[in-house]
């Protein structure tokens, strides 16, 4: 069983200290029974707890609020009401008074404490953008928890932007026309984000990243009940990815994409590709 002492001692092993700017992801069912009444608020309320008190008054608390029903079932995204779909500890926080949610549908963030307007604030038409949460958080060199999550294939979304950063030839620019909602405004504008090509046999798996980061030093690993938590911080997973696509660029994925000549992202233009598509259309797709 989890205790709030033993809690707070992972977290300080980790390196959060008071004052931290720190973004939390968490699988709360893999690390198991924690010392609280066994109810779903009272547990939530262990972790909320924990954490506000290892960042103090002065550090900040922020959560992935994702709503990824957004536009994929016709439903609009309303930043007051649309749930958290991204972990029940994500939803607790997003619902407590003075907790400022981020405006993208899909990568939502939800911050509380005194940075939580400058982490959230504005429109961020685009999801991992410069001026982004994730590209303030970044700036910030905020601290990054994956509670329960550990060296698994997910559970870290900041490593979305960092492909977005650098550039991965497996992702395009979506873009969406459903309404979002701020309260009863209606926002005026198109907002983007990238994902990545449904074929080509694509599979995210953040498995070898992970242990690269770790193998380098560059991130901690603490046992947590029945789990563990990984702890890194914003620069050092943007520092280790400057080698890791230098080397491959794929390094994120749990194979390389079997990609097609003469489809996208191939360049159409391409000699290669052109002589390759004709064969395959009989040349119409050339007039």
């Amino acid at each position: 069983m989890l205790t709030r002492s033993d809690f707070i001692l992972a977290l300080r092993t980790a390196g959060l200290k008071p004052g931290d700017t720190a973004l939390v992801q968490s699988d709360l069912l893999r690390i198991g029974p924690v010392d609280a009444s066994p109810n779903r608020e009272e547990i939530l309320r262990f972790y909320l707890n924990a954490l506000l008190e290892a960042l103090g008054s002065s550090g900040t608390l922020v959560v992935l609020t994702s709503y990824e029903d957004y536009a994929r079932y016709g439903k609009p995204f309303n930043r007051q009401t649309s749930p958290s779909l991204s972990g029940a500890l994500s939803e607790y926080v997003r619902s407590r008074p003075n907790a400022v949610r981020s405006l993208h549908p899909v990568l939502s963030l939800t911050a509380l404490g005194p940075r939580a307007e400058e982490i959230c604030s504005g429109n961020h038409f685009e999801g991992f953008g410069y001026d982004s949460p994730w590209g303030r958080l970044h700036r910030m060199d905020a601290r990054l928890l994956t509670l329960g999550y550990s060296l698994t294939p997910d559970g870290m979304t900041f490593l979305h932007y960092v492909e977005n950063l650098y550039g991965v030839p497996y992702q395009y620019t979506k873009l969406f026309d459903y309404p979002v909602f701020d309260g009863d405004h209606e926002i005026a504008g198109c907002f983007t984000m990238p994902v990545r090509y449904l074929d080509f046999d694509i599979e995210y798996d953040q498995r070898r990243f992970k242990q690269g980061l770790v193998d380098r030093g560059l991130a901690t690993l603490a046992p947590l009940g029945r789990g563990q938590m990984l702890a890194t911080t914003c620069g050092a997973v943007v520092a280790h990815a400057i080698d890791a696509f230098s080397s491959d660029r794929y390094v994120m994925l749990a194979q390389r994409p079997k990609f097609r000549r003469g489809e996208i992202p191939y360049d159409m233009t391409h000699p290669a590709c052109a002589v390759d598509t004709l064969r395959r259309h009989g040349g119409d797709c050339l007039r």
